[in-house]
C-alpha cells in the first residue's frame, strides 16, 4: 500500500465521539475571529479555556479576545485561561519523529486536569495548532497520529471540546489529497476557509453543506496548486529551452569561428589520418602548392613529398605521438617546382586512438634560397680571403730577400762613408729597411694566424729582463727611443722563445711611444718574485682613447689620431703581441685612464712546455 493510500485510510473507521473541530483558514485575522467566537461561547457557559499556539498566533488570539470584551489578564490570573507554546509543547512528546502516547497524555493531561475544577459545566474548551506545525513541515503521518491521540484523550475524558486550525494553503497540492482526507476523518466537524460561525452547535444539514463546501474548496485549492505547479514547470522548461538554444547558438558560432580560422589562416594547415590520407586542407595550403581541393584532399600525403624517406620518418614519429617542431621538408607543387617548408605537427588522440594530425606548413623557399646564396658568397669570400692571405705570405717572403740586400748594402755604405752626405742617407735607408722588415714579419705572422697555423715558438731558457734591454737598444739605434726606465725584480728567467718575446716587447714599447705624452718617461717593470709566473708591465703617461679600448687588440687598428699615425704601423702590433702571449700560455691586459695613464701587463708562465698555440701548430710555411 502506498503512502497516500495509507494516509487516506487513517481515521477512516474512527468514530469521533467528542467535540473535535477543524478550521481551515487563509488569513490569520479570520482565524482569530473564529477562535475568539469559539472561546466567547465557552466562557459564557463557564468553561475554562486553553490555548496551544505559536507565539505570534497566541498574541493575536489574546488581542482578539481582549477586543471582544474578555478580561484576558484576569482570566489568566484566576486560572480560567491557560496559554501554552505550541512548538515547545510539541517537542515535549515527539520521539523519533512521531508523537509518543504516554508523553502526550502526561503533558497534555497534566495541563488540562487543573482546569476541570474551574468548569461550571465540566467541559473545557481548547484551541491547538500543534498539528498545523506538522502539516506545514510535511510530516503527514505524525500529524494524523497526533489527531488520533487527541481523539483517544477526548473520548476517554468526555469533558473536552477541541478546535484545530489548519492553514489552507498547505493543502494546495494534489499529492497531499490523501493527507487532507485523513485530517477530515479524524475530526467531528470540518469548517472550510472563512466558513460559517462556529459559535453555536451545527445540525446535520449544516454539517453536510459545510462538508461539501470544504471538499469543493480543497479540490479548488488542489487544482489551483496543480495549475501553479504546471506554470512553474512550464516556465522552467521555457527557461531551460532558451538556455539550450543560446548554448547551441554559441556552439554554432564557436564552430563557425573555428572553421573560419582553419580556412582563412595565413599559414598552411592540414589534417592527415592515421593511414596518411589528407582529410582536410585550408586555402593557404592549397595556394602554396597550387592544387585544387579535390586534387589534394583525399590523396596520400606522400604523393606530395619530394623525399620519401623524410615523409616516412615524419609519419612514423607522429604515430609514436611525438611532436614535430621546425621539421624541414620539400614539397612538390602542381607545376613541378619544389617548395621548401617547415612543418610543425602533432596528433589528436581520442581514447588512445590516432584520429588525425594537426599540421602547420610554413613556406621557407625564399629563406632557403637566400641561405644558399649567402653560403655561396661566404665560400667565395673565404676562398678570396685565403688566396689574399697566401698572396700576402708569398709576397712578404719574396720581398724579404731584396730588402735584406738593401739593408746590407746600406749598412756597408754607412760604415765606409767619409762624409755625412753619404752616411745619413745610408742610415735612413737602413732604418726604413728595418721598419719594412718588421711590417713584413707582422704580415707573415698575421697570415699564419688567419690560416690556422698559429705562431711557431722555440722554447729555451730566456731572461725577460735582458730581452727588454735588447728592445730598448733597438729603439735607440733606430733613433726612436725616449727616456725609458727599466726596473727588474726577482728572477726573470723562464722557458720562452726569446725572438718572439723581443717582438712582443718592441711592439709594446712602440705602442707606448705612440700613446705617450712625448715628454714623460716610459716605465718598464719586470716582476719575477712569483715562482710560477713573470709579469712584464709597460707604462706611459698617455691615455688610450675610450673608443679604441674595446677594439685595441683587433688587427689593423692603428688608431686615428696623430700620435698613432706617427708609428707608421699596420695596426697589427698589439694583435700579434696578444697571440705571442697566448702561444706561451700567458695573457695580456691593458688599463688606461686620463689620470693614471696606460699600463700594459703581460703574464707569462715560467714553464710553457706542452702549451698549445692559440690557433694550432705552425706547420710548414714559406720562410
Amino acid at each position: 500500500m502506498g503512502a497516500s493510500a495509507s494516509l487516506g485510510e487513517l481515521g477512516r473507521d474512527l468514530r469521533v465521539a467528542f467535540d473535535h473541530r477543524v478550521q481551515f483558514y487563509e488569513h490569520d485575522a479570520a482565524l482569530y475571529r473564529v477562535v475568539a467566537e469559539f472561546f466567547r461561547a465557552g466562557h459564557r457557559s463557564g468553561e475554562p479555556l486553553i490555548v496551544i499556539a505559536t507565539e505570534l498566533h497566541g498574541q493575536g488570539l489574546l488581542a482578539e479576545l481582549a477586543a471582544s470584551g474578555l478580561d484576558v489578564d484576569r482570566l489568566r490570573r484566576t486560572g480560567e485561561l491557560t496559554v501554552l507554546d505550541a512548538q515547545k509543547t510539541l517537542e515535549g512528546f515527539m520521539v523519533a519523529g512521531m508523537p509518543d502516547r504516554d508523553l502526550f497524555r502526561a503533558q497534555i493531561g497534566g495541563a488540562i486536569e487543573p482546569l476541570r475544577a474551574a468548569s461550571r459545566t465540566g467541559t473545557i474548551r481548547a484551541y491547538g495548532e500543534m498539528v498545523d506545525l506538522l502539516w506545514r513541515e510535511g510530516y503527514a503521518p505524525a500529524m494524523i497520529r497526533l489527531e488520533e491521540l487527541w481523539n483517544e484523550l477526548g473520548q476517554a475524558d468526555g469533558s473536552l471540546s477541541l478546535l484545530c486550525g489548519y492553514f489552507i494553503s498547505s493543502s494546495n497540492d494534489v499529492t497531499q489529497a490523501a493527507a487532507f482526507e485523513g485530517i477530515c476523518r479524524t475530526h467531528a466537524h470540518v469548517f472550510p476557509s472563512e466558513g460559517p460561525s462556529m459559535a453555536g452547535d451545527s445540525d446535520g444539514d449544516s454539517d453536510a453543506r459545510q462538508d461539501e463546501v470544504r471538499q469543493l474548496q480543497q479540490r479548488a485549492r488542489a487544482l489551483e496548486g496543480e495549475i501553479e505547479h504546471r506554470k512553474r514547470l512550464e516556465q522552467a522548461l521555457r527557461a531551460a529551452l532558451g538556455e539550450r538554444m543560446r548554448a547551441q547558438q554559441a556552439l554554432r558560432e564557436s564552430q563557425q569561428e573555428l572553421m573560419d580560422f582553419f580556412e582563412n589562416a595565413v599559414e598552411g594547415f592540414h589534417w592527415v589520418g592515421p593511414d596518411g590520407t589528407i582529410l582536410a586542407a585550408n586555402r593557404a595550403e592549397l595556394e602554396l602548392l597550387g592544387y585544387a581541393k579535390e586534387e589534394y584532399v583525399g590523396h596520400h600525403i606522400a604523393e606530395f613529398h619530394a623525399d620519401p624517406e623524410v615523409i616516412a620518418d615524419i609519419l612514423a614519429r607522429l604515430g609514436r605521438n611525438e611532436t614535430l617542431k621546425g621539421r624541414e621538408a620539400r614539397l612538390r607543387c602542381k607545376d613541378g617546382s619544389i617548395k621548401h617548408v617547415l612543418i610543425h605537427s602533432n596528433v589528436f588522440f581520442r581514447n588512445g586512438e590516432f584520429v588525425h594530425t594537426r599540421c602547420f606548413t610554413r613556406d621557407i623557399t625564399d629563406r632557403k634560397r637566400l641561405e644558399d646564396e649567402l653560403r655561396r658568397q661566404n665560400e667565395d669570400l673565404t676562398r678570396t680571403v685565403r688566396f689574399s692571405e697566401m698572396f700576402v705570405g708569398i709576397l712578404g717572403h719574396d720581398l724579404r730577400n731584396p730588402l735584406s740586400a738593401i739593408a746590407t748594402a746600406a749598412s756597408l755604405l754607412g760604415r765606409r762613408a767619409e762624409s755625412d752626405k753619404v752616411a745619413k742617407p745610408a742610415t735612413r735607408i737602413l732604418n726604413s729597411a728595418g721598419r719594412m722588415g718588421r711590417m713584413i714579419d707582422q704580415l707573415l705572422d698575421f697570415t699564419r694566424i688567419r690560416l690556422g697555423k698559429g705562431i711557431p715558438i722555440e722554447q729555451k731558457e730566456t731572461d725577460l729582463a735582458e730581452v727588454c734591454r735588447l728592445a730598448i737598444d733597438e729603439l735607440e739605434s733606430a733613433g726612436e727611443a725616449r727616456k725609458i726606465e727599466l726596473r727588474a725584480a726577482g728572477d726573470s728567467i723562464g722557458l720562452w722563445d726569446a725572438d718572439r718575446l723581443l717582438q712582443l716587447c718592441s711592439n709594446l714599447l712602440s705602442n707606448a711611444l705612440a700613446h705617450g705624452t712625448g715628454t714623460d718617461p716610459i716605465a718598464i717593470r719586470v716582476n719575477g718574485t712569483d715562482p710560477t709566473n713573470v709579469v712584464l708591465e709597460v707604462c706611459n703617461a698617455g691615455a688610450v682613447p675610450p673608443e679604441i679600448m674595446p677594439v685595441l687588440f683587433e688587427p689593423f687598428r692603428s688608431g686615428a689620431n696623430e700620435k698613432q699615425a706617427r708609428s707608421n704601423g699596420l695596426g697589427l702590433g698589439l694583435f700579434i703581441s696578444q697571440q705571442i702571449a697566448i702561444s706561451h700560455a700567458g695573457s695580456i691586459e691593458v688599463v688606461s685612464s686620463e689620470t693614471d695613464g696606460t699600463q700594459m701587463s703581460v703574464r707569462l708562465p715560467r714553464n710553457t712546455r706542452g702549451a698549445e698555440p692559440a690557433f694550432g701548430s705552425a706547420g710548414d710555411y714559406p720562410q
